[in-house]
């Protein structure tokens, strides 16, 4: 003979499922929103001038880049006034941001061919030089009509030897984005990193070749070649927008 509390037990068990499955068919289950993922690039374009020695007989290393705190999450920030910042919840960074950066300074620099050997490790031999630095804004401003890609960083290139500042850069750029979708945005960020690693690459170009002349430059009579290019729509870049990668959240369908 069965015991009756377990009976009751089952019965209402029995009653609360039945209850769940009618609430999820006649409310419907909600579909979380499907994330999307983003990160900046770019197709690199050599451009060396006619006097550059390259590849300089140097090995240059590449540390880490620091971001700031808020900065450095996948979520993409977006700033609608100085004093207050927002993330975005379905927009990210398909990798952190610290990451992302570090990795572009490399693969740019490695690309310009400007020394016998750019990395990141250095276990069998130590670097001549090493370039670090910090991302100071990646983000988007967002005034509801009007979009910008803002970024800033900071960057410095030290002698291992000694651990002597040779070189120093800084920019903190915005370019105007006319269409709301995060892709031009970050096209946008794309196209300022590009304009300035070409700047930084020229710097240490004419650095090393003045190494090479046996006169090297002091910071006052460094050549300006600090100009930017005029700055343009970000939908009339010259960056091929293919080069944007945007990877959608995949999740399991709803039964």
């Amino acid at each position: 003979m069965r015991n009756p509390t377990i009976n009751h037990f089952f019965l209402l068990m029995t009653i609360g499922m039945i209850a769940l499955f009618m609430a999820c068919g006649v409310l419907g289950v909600k579909k979380l929103p499907t994330k999307n993922y983003y990160i900046i690039n770019y197709p690199f374009t050599k451009n060396v001038p006619q006097n550059s020695r390259r590849p300089y007989p140097y090995a240059l290393q590449i540390g880490n880049f620091e971001i700031q705190p808020i900065y450095n999450r996948q979520n993409v920030v977006y700033r609608y006034s100085p004093n207050q910042i927002q993330y975005y919840e379905v927009e990210r960074w398909a990798v952190r941001p610290d990451y992302m950066i570090t990795n572009l300074v490399f693969k740019h620099l490695e690309e310009s061919g400007l020394t016998n050997r750019v990395g990141t490790n250095f276990f069998e031999s130590r670097p001549d030089y090493r370039i670090e630095g910090m991302v100071e804004s990646i983000e988007r401003y967002d005034a509801g009509d009007i979009f910008f890609a803002h970024l800033a960083m900071s960057m410095k290139m030290l002698r291992v030897a000694d651990g002597t500042q040779v070189w120093e850069y800084t920019f903190d750029e915005r370019k105007q984005v006319y269409q709301r979708g995060m892709v031009y945005t970050v096209q946008g960020l794309s196209a300022i990193f590009q304009s300035e690693m070409n700047i930084v690459v020229a710097q240490i170009d004419s650095l090393f070749l003045s190494y090479g002349s046996g006169t090297p430059l002091q910071k006052k009579e460094a050549p300006d070649i600090t100009q930017k290019p005029a700055q343009t729509d970000s939908t009339k870049s010259e960056i091929d927008e293919s080069a944007f990668e945007i990877i959608p959240d995949k999740r399991p369908k709803e039964k």
